[in-house]
Order: C-alpha cells, then structure tokens, then sequence
C-alpha cells in the first residue's frame, strides 16, 4: 500500500482516478488517497476505517498475472458531463495491429471448435476475444473525461466508468458495463451474469427486433451456454451462503448493440463479515468472460490472445460497512495517452454449436458500441462467410 496525493476531482478533473455512474450507483473519490494492488489488502484497509470511507478501481481479467488499481479516499458526489463527439479526436485504424487479431481470433476459434466438438472431451466453452486499435490524429492529447463523458451520455442505462491504471500512469479504461457482477448490501447480494448474445437488428422496429432476439435466444445453444455460467455461480457461491434465489429461466436482457440473456441472483451469506475479495476469488473469471472449465479455458486464452488486461475483469467500489457494487469490465476500451492508442476488445463464448460468421459478427456488434463513442463508422461488413473449406489448425500452446 502506497499514499499519493491525487487532487479532488473539482480541482484537477484529469487526475480523477475513478469515476462510475449509472441507473443504481454513483461513485468518485477525492483525496489525498491511498493505493492498493491487491483488493484483500484494499478491503481491509477501508473496513478498518483509518484511510477513507470508500476503495474503488478495477480487478484484471487475470488476477493471477495481472495487477489490480484501488485508490481509498473519500466517497464524492458525481455526474458526468456530456461531451459531444467531436471531443474526443479523431482517429486512424491500426491496421496491421487490427488484421493481426482479426486472423489470430480466426485461428484460434477454428481449433477450439474441434475440441469442443470432441467426444468425451473435458472443454465446454471458451470465451474467445479480439483486440482492434486505433491512433490518435490530434495533435493534442484526448481529455480521457471527456470520453468517459461521452460514453455515458450514450449509454444512460447501462454503468459507464473510468479508472486510471496504478501501474501504468496516463493509462485509463473506460467503457459502458451492461453487467453487475456483484452488490452486497449487508448480509445480502445480488447479481445478473449474462451469457448468450445476438446482434440488435437495425432494420427491425424494437419490438421486432426483441421479438427475433427472442426467437434466436431461447434455443438449445444460447440456454446450454448460459446454463454453464448460471451454475458456475451457484456452485462457487454455496459456501458463502444460506440461501441462494434465481428464477428456472434466464431473462432477455437489452444492451447497447446487442440482447443477452441474463439470470437474476439473489443470495443471503452466512454473516456479515463475509470478505469481498474472498467472493471475487471465487467467482472470477466467470464462464460469462472465460470458460469451462474454468483453469483449462483461462490456460488457452492467456497462451493464445494478447494480454486482455482490464478487459473481462471488474470495475467498481467497496466502502467502510463491507458493501460493494461491482461491474463486468466490458464495451470498452483502454487509452494511453503516452502514445494516443485506444485499444478496444471484445468476444464472444465458444461452444460445440458456434459458427465463426456468427461469432465474428457478434464481437463486432460489441465493438461497434465503443467505435461509436469514438466517432468511428462503423465498417459495412460486420460477417464473415463460413468458410468452404476447413482452415489450418494451428496447434495450441495449452493442453485441455
């Protein structure tokens, strides 16, 4: 644990480390303020009341190899401004950073498939993801706050948030979260893990448009994914609890650009000094992010994608009394204003049943919410064809 002396948000609002704001929390924190890289630390540290009433920041994808940011000071009042487009810059692909992952996603789905597909194999989902970069044209740095600006005012329904990297400083993720991974109110927490999405169909009214999402949604592929992720949850929460609610079925869920279906869970923990971090062990990296089984899928895509860093993790806040809200870490992007890169990621879970059209055109629905939040068209083609002939396998660096 460290202290720096990061001004309140009113008087150096680039410096702000942590901003979250949507429909159930609004969170900031003004300093001086205190940093962790490890949430138990983090966690003890507020609970016990010496530093600050409120820790927030973001948990990687990879709590094994990544490093966590939690800054604890104190709770501030916040609501974004909105920043109209032109804000935030302007921007060029990267496109040899851009084909690289496009080809690399390709590769590594068409030999994930087989596995899946496999009898008597242990491999039932993994969670394959690309990266797609873009530079800067300004010459003058993009205000990260009033990108974090601009996504909220996009996306009012959903939880926008920004936090700056400890370990890499002038570094922010930013994005818009559909997903609460976890809220703990006393001796009480809730969740909603998402798992199955469909593209939003533009050419639809809503109402046709849910009712397709509807129909493609609720079929064996969709409900045995989701199915995976509902009961990882349970299973990994049955040691923590007394009584756990959800409903029999999932719920169609609505996101900006795409539907998902998501199951409400409601559960009673054994007492109130159930730890925070101890349910974050447990239950991250979900199926929703990873896979199953959980070490197998994280194996390959650690070996096989570029360091997803925030993206998949979990972005939020933890007070004095124990309690919590935390969000998933997705449509968004990373900025590092050392050399004007903004980096978006998304993906998608891979089962027996996928197709790599489909899949493909999913993660670029995903994409397409923070390309719009940069002002970036939308490229035409968001499909690939089904490939007549079977690509090369390429061989995976882990074994499952």
């Amino acid at each position: 644990m460290s202290e720096q002396r990061f001004p309140a948000p009113g008087t150096d609002r680039a410096r702000t480390p942590f901003l979250l704001h949507g429909p159930s929390t609004s969170a900031s924190l003004e300093g001086p303020l205190s940093t962790f890289t490890d949430l138990a630390e983090a966690e003890l540290a507020v609970r016990g009341g010496a530093f600050g009433d409120l820790v927030a920041g973001a948990v990687p994808f990879d709590p094994a190899s990544g490093t966590s940011s939690f800054y604890l000071g104190r709770r501030a009042a916040h609501r974004p401004s909105a920043a109209p487009a032109r804000d935030t810059g302007s921007f060029f692909p990267d496109v040899p950073f851009n084909d690289t992952e496009i080809a690399g996603y390709i590769r590594l789905v068409d030999s994930v498939l087989p596995l899946l597909r496999s009898p008597g194999s242990a491999l039932e989902k993994v969670v394959v993801a690309r990266a797609e970069r873009f530079r800067s044209t300004g010459s003058a740095s993009i205000d990260p706050l009033h990108l974090y600006g601009r996504i909220a005012d996009l996306y009012p329904r959903v939880h926008s948030y920004l936090v700056e990297h400890l370990h890499s400083p002038g570094v922010h993720t930013l994005g818009a979260s559909p997903e609460l991974f976890l809220r703990k109110s006393g001796d009480t927490i809730t969740m909603t893990p998402l798992a199955g999405t469909v593209p939003r169909d533009p050419t639809l009214t809503p109402a046709e448009d849910e009712r397709r999402a509807r129909a493609e949604l609720f079929t064996d592929k969709f409900l045995v994914e989701h199915r995976h992720l509902v009961e990882f949850m349970l299973a990994n929460l049955a040691p923590f609890c007394t009584l756990v609610d959800h409903p029999g079925r999932p719920e169609l869920i609505e996101a900006p650009g795409v539907w998902h279906l998501g199951t409400p869970i409601r559960a009673r923990l054994r007492g109130f000094d159930v730890r925070v971090a101890d349910l974050v062990s447990a239950l991250h990296p979900s199926p929703a992010v990873c896979g199953v089984p959980q070490a197998a899928s994280l194996e390959l895509i650690t070996a096989n994608e570029s360091a997803r860093g925030y993206y998949g993790g979990l972005v939020g806040w933890l007070d004095s009394d124990g309690d919590c809200e935390f969000y998933m870490a997705l449509r968004g992007l990373d900025y590092d204003a050392n050399d004007g890169l903004l980096t978006l990621r998304a993906g998608g879970g891979i089962v027996a049943d996928s197709r790599l059209d489909v899949e493909f055109a999913e993660t670029s629905a995903k994409l397409a919410t923070m390309r719009h939040a940069l002002g970036i068209v939308k490229p035409v083609r968001t499909r690939l064809p089904a490939p007549a002939v079977p690509a090369p396998r390429v061989p995976l660096v882990a074994a499952v």
